[in-house]
């Protein structure tokens, strides 16, 4: 492992991008004109592929930058983009020596994709550091829903006992029929999570905001046509409501909300006689 870099006069070093997308895919690219292999991991050759300026400090606010690159690359395609398999992608960058590969890896900046556009055959990328997840407020704040996401963290629940796993059965419209749920199962799914598991949307998902006569209504519109026979991992959800976590859930012990703490309207509240 290499622990001295930038000490010779002349330096044969490139810049690494290893990429984790949402739906499980791992990619690695290279600033350089050859591929490279480093810890049986190969970074695909990607000299156009540069940040911005990088800016790193030991203070805690968030600092930004950007990434571009040709879509020419096999691996970089426009539908991929489009259809946000890129979004929110864990991103790390690092270097390398490309006349001593086995020499290791320094990786100096840890993040995600932020904001994705596409010009023409060229796209931009914002990449949003480590220090970003402090640029938010961390103390809870009252509401009488529950803050908790369902079967997260201060749940309680534990997801396995509510997701299935189901074949498309017809594409109705705007929704989507699963083999073995009914109209009382599909209710259940409202407000939970779709996630594909095969077809030509394998890795992506939507949230499930309805159902009609058993059919699922998705928030986003899909990347690519579902077909019958399409499987999808079925999350169930849930509203936040007390009733909902007490009456369905038997949870109430576990919910985060004030559902009985009075609201701003109290203040324009007067007697009468």
């Amino acid at each position: 492992m290499r622990t001295r870099w930038f000490d010779r006069p002349l330096e044969t070093i490139a810049m690494l991008w290893r990429i984790e997308r949402a739906d499980g895919i791992a990619l690695g690219f290279v600033a350089h004109d050859r591929d490279l292999i480093i810890d049986h991991v190969r970074y695909h050759a990607a000299p156009g592929m540069l940040p911005s300026a990088i800016e790193m400090d030991d203070g805690l606010e968030p600092l930004d930058m950007d990434v571009g690159g040709a879509l020419s690359h096999v691996l970089i395609r426009q539908d991929d983009l489009e259809a946000g398999r890129w979004d929110q992608a864990a991103i790390a960058m690092g270097l390398a020596d490309w006349e001593r590969p086995q020499d290791g890896v320094m990786w100096f900046w840890h993040g995600h994709l932020g904001a994705l556009s596409v010009q023409g055959q060229r796209f931009s990328a914002e990449l949003r550091g480590i220090k970003a997840r402090l640029d938010r407020p961390f103390a809870p704040v009252s509401s009488p829903s529950c803050r908790a996401d369902f079967c997260g963290p201060g749940c309680g629940l534990s997801r396995t006992r509510f997701e299935q796993v189901a074949a498309l059965s017809a594409v109705e419209d705007e929704s989507l029929r699963f083999a073995g749920v009914d109209e009382v199962g599909a209710e259940r799914l409202a407000h939970g999570l779709l996630r594909w598991i095969d077809g030509d949307n394998a890795g992506l998902q939507a949230r499930i905001v309805g159902q009609e006569g058993g059919a699922l209504l998705l928030e986003t519109q899909l990347a690519s046509p579902a077909q019958p026979g399409d499987r999808a991992l079925l999350v169930e959800g849930c509203d936040k409501s007390f009733a909902t976590c007490a009456n369905r859930f038997e949870n109430a012990h576990n919910f985060r909300g004030e559902p009985h703490l009075p609201g701003n309207d109290l203040l324009t509240r007067f007697a009468t006689f």
